[in-house]
């Protein structure tokens, strides 16, 4: 879904239950706020479904995110309100294992995603510019097509992580390893399942 241009009424009070959610997914450079906070938020008030009050970041590295929670004013605290909340962020390609709960609820989490996580491994000189950079992305991308999502890179030690989420890990895989091992500059690259 895609929200232009959403103003929010001032001055306006909603009763909401407050919740929190889990997002264990693997970042480069990528801002989780463009990605999935704003996003969420715009569906949210779309919706007429509460908005993100907050986010937290777990870093794994300087630059490396290792998982994001969020939370949420939720004006529908039902177990389908959950499930709707629940469905936008797998629409924002949430990775499986995520989950949503009440703050204050005793009940068990809500768990959801679909999307898998692919990371792509590859010698860190091949990667030393912006431009490199860009042109691996564009490889990447266009070998991926409607597959999958670029979630950023990063550098750790000699290699140059990229980090792809989609709901197909195997036709991932395969459309990335069918593309390198016939571009001789890239053919070193290397494919891990992210948990």
């Amino acid at each position: 879904m895609l929200f232009k241009n959403l103003t929010l009424k001032k001055n306006v009070v909603l009763q909401v239950s407050l919740a929190e959610v889990h997002l264990p997914v693997v970042m480069g450079h990528r801002d989780a706020d463009e990605i999935l906070v704003q996003p969420l938020k715009d569906q949210l008030a779309a919706a007429g479904l509460g908005t993100v009050m907050d986010s937290n970041i777990q870093k794994i590295s300087p630059d490396q995110v290792g998982g994001v929670t969020l939370y949420l004013g939720l004006t529908d605290a039902s177990r389908d309100g959950l499930q709707t909340v629940a469905r936008m962020l797998e629409h924002l390609a949430a990775p499986c294992g995520s989950s949503i709960r009440l703050s204050e609820g005793v009940s068990d989490p809500l768990i959801f995603g679909r999307a898998e996580g692919l990371e792509l491994s590859i010698d860190r000189r091949l990667t030393t510019s912006e431009k490199a950079r860009q042109a691996f992305s564009k490889v990447c991308h266009d070998a991926l097509s409607n597959e999958a999502v670029s979630r950023g890179w990063t550098q750790v030690q000699d290699r140059t992580l990229f980090f792809f989420y989609g709901n197909d890990l195997a036709t991932m895989r395969d459309s990335l390893m069918r593309v390198l091992e016939n571009h001789p500059k890239y053919q070193g690259a290397m494919l891990r399942r992210m948990a």
